[in-house]
């Protein structure tokens, strides 16, 4: 197989992102013909909210020609850890200068925001932090979507934003339909076997029982009023 044309696609992961934001996405992308991954970090070993340990491929400085960056989201800590680490935020920034795309999924959009790069497009994020983006709609530009899209992808900016979490296969899945078509799509999607029939139908707030969602919003409060904190630097 010849893979001197790959589309290479970097997830540039940081310490506390989230397992399947970038593992899932990385089986979608990995399964295709004409896509290579790679994970990019500062640190060589990353340690996932999940206390995952997880050896990424390159540190950024040694990093190959990227086309595709793809921000995971994560924790509280590791996402606003992220959104301070100005040599992280650096290298995501030299990277997306070049590349065909640039994207995130869950709260990896907030770090997008610190960034820079997420501005002018359509975007969303985890299903309760939702309203926390929209404090920054009209600094970057942002157009939100109604309710809670499994992803949103803006073809004129070239920019992608994910929901939460199981959202990246969709996402991923979603971008390879997008650049090399159904048929190639519909074959990743048989050779993952991804047929989702999940035994219960609580997947957000849209489905699932009105208490639980009430009580997983209030979990979040904290997370919400730090992120928050960190969008009103960028606003300032």
């Amino acid at each position: 197989m010849d893979t001197q044309n790959d589309i290479v696609v970097g997830f540039a992961l940081y310490q506390g992102c989230t397992l399947i934001d970038f593992a899932g996405a990385t089986q979608v992308f990995s399964s295709t013909d004409g896509f290579k991954s790679v994970w990019l970090a500062l640190e060589q070993t990353i340690i996932t909210t999940e206390g995952v340990a997880i050896e990424p491929n390159y540190h950024f400085s040694k990093a190959p020609k990227i086309d595709i960056l793809f921000v995971p989201g994560g924790g509280p800590n590791g996402v606003i850890s992220a959104m301070q680490n100005k040599e992280y935020l650096k290298h995501i920034r030299k990277i997306s200068e070049t590349t065909t795309w640039n994207g995130s999924v869950c709260t990896g959009a907030f770090v997008l925001a610190a960034a820079g790069i997420l501005k002018n497009c359509l975007a969303t994020t985890y299903w309760s932090q939702i309203p926390t983006l929209g404090l920054l709609a009209d600094k970057l530009k942002l157009k939100i979507p109604p309710s809670y899209p499994r992803f949103s992808i803006d073809m004129e900016q070239k920019i992608f934003t994910g929901g939460g979490i199981s959202s990246s296969l969709d996402l991923a899945l979603e971008m390879v339909l997008i650049i090399k078509g159904l048929e190639t799509a519909q074959t990743t999607q048989l050779f993952i076997q991804y047929q989702p029939n999940p035994p219960v139908d609580a997947g957000d707030p849209d489905h699932a029982p009105q208490y639980i969602t009430d009580r997983m919003r209030k979990e979040d409060e904290g997370f919400s009023k730090a992120l928050t904190r960190q969008i009103e630097k960028i606003i300032n």
